[in-house]
């Protein structure tokens, strides 16, 4: 029988959004821990079945994080303990823990050819990257994620794309992975700012820069201010104006002038478990204390600051069925990048699957997508 090592060179994405549970935000993150094929569908089947409330969440992977390290199959137990990191408030002791195990275990069970690891001076720390060199590359892609994904999880993408003969550097930015975990760097909208410092670091011009997740936002940003970047691609798009207007913008200004009253509808609202994850993540990732805080700071993340600073070809991603960004946002962003040198969008269906956030369910549709829209350029 073929062990992990010996058989991932041959990985092949699956394709499919299933019904692992109940929960719409449980079953998001169960799809999303398959379909890039670290854990298989019955893995994720069986942790579905098991994962019965919030609680269940933590010591159902952690079990399962044992069980696949018995059985010998590290990249299992260490997205395990992926999974069990992702879910951890950040002042629980294990959640470091488990984002090191996950680590561990994961480097040393990886085989790629031509991967390597970087280290990059950035202010008071430095900023994860790993890099992708195929002979004779096409040009470079740089790519980061957004919110909440670790760089190790984008290695499958990365080598998807460097098969098709680009150089791929991937980096974790402030606020992501190891930036915020090893090196303290809160999170930041600025992203022409890091970018600037790999850009810099490899002596990289006429990039395509894709922006995962929320990345899609900070990968628009990115371009907006620094011209080396020749292409951007939003996957998937973010919301154009985060702006509080009317009605909501009143709500908005008077929350922020009685931070007491939104801190206490916010802790009321964490008894859903995806609701105080990411209430308690983007305190943590921003380094600040309280939930209004950091709802203070969502309107920095706004296209519609930047969009008509953006001046190169574009390629905006959308899911019909996003349930973490409105499919409204897609014709608002097209249209609001007025100056850019191109705009192409497309928009993804349950027919292929590919509905969903960032294309969970069918990653190789979208990548295919991307490849085929950057040599056509």
């Amino acid at each position: 029988m073929k062990n992990e090592k010996s058989v991932q060179e041959e990985f092949v994405f699956p394709i499919g959004y299933h019904t692992f549970n109940k929960n719409k935000d449980i079953n998001f993150q169960l799809n999303r821990l398959h379909t890039f094929g670290f854990l298989t569908q019955i893995d994720v089947a069986a942790a579905g079945e098991m994962i019965k409330t919030n609680e269940d969440w933590q010591s159902v992977w952690t079990d399962l994080a044992a069980d696949f390290l018995a059985k010998d199959r590290p990249l299992a137990a260490a997205f395990s303990y992926r999974a069990a990191e992702l879910y951890a408030l950040p002042d629980d002791p294990q959640k470091i823990q488990f984002y090191d195990q996950f680590v561990d275990l994961y480097y040393g069970a990886v085989q790629v050819e031509n991967l390597e690891n970087f280290s990059i001076p950035y202010r008071q720390g430095a900023l994860p990257a790993i890099r992708l060199s195929p002979p004779n590359h096409r040009g470079t892609i740089v790519m980061h994620g957004g919110f909440d994904s670790f760089l190790e999880e984008l290695v499958r993408v990365g080598q998807y794309l460097s098969k098709a003969g680009y150089e791929v550097i991937m980096f974790e930015g402030p606020g992501q992975g190891a930036a915020i975990r090893k090196h303290n760097l809160t999170f930041t909208h600025e992203w022409e700012h890091p970018v600037a410092a790999v850009l810099d670091y490899f002596k990289l011009n006429d990039v395509t820069l894709i922006g995962i997740s929320l990345g899609g936002y900070l990968a628009l940003r990115a371009a907006a201010f620094e011209p080396r970047v020749s292409r951007v691609v939003c996957y998937d798009i973010s919301n154009y104006d985060q702006h509080a207007r009317g009605l909501h913008g009143a709500i908005y200004k008077f929350f922020l002038r009685n931070p007491g009253v939104y801190n206490w509808i916010a802790e009321k609202s964490m008894r859903n478990i995806a609701v105080e994850w990411l209430i308690k993540h983007g305190m943590y990732i921003n380094g600040v204390e309280t939930p209004v805080e950091w709802m203070a700071l969502l309107e920095n993340f706004s296209v519609v600051d930047i969009a008509d600073q953006v001046r190169q070809d574009v390629l905006l991603l959308a899911g019909a069925e996003d349930h973490m960004v409105n499919i409204k946002e897609f014709e608002k962003n097209r249209q609001g990048l007025i100056n850019a040198r191109s705009v192409t969008g497309r928009i993804f269906t349950a027919a292929e699957q590919a509905q969903n956030h960032c294309q969970i369910g069918n990653v190789k549709l979208a990548l295919d997508v991307i490849l085929d829209w950057i040599e056509a350029l």
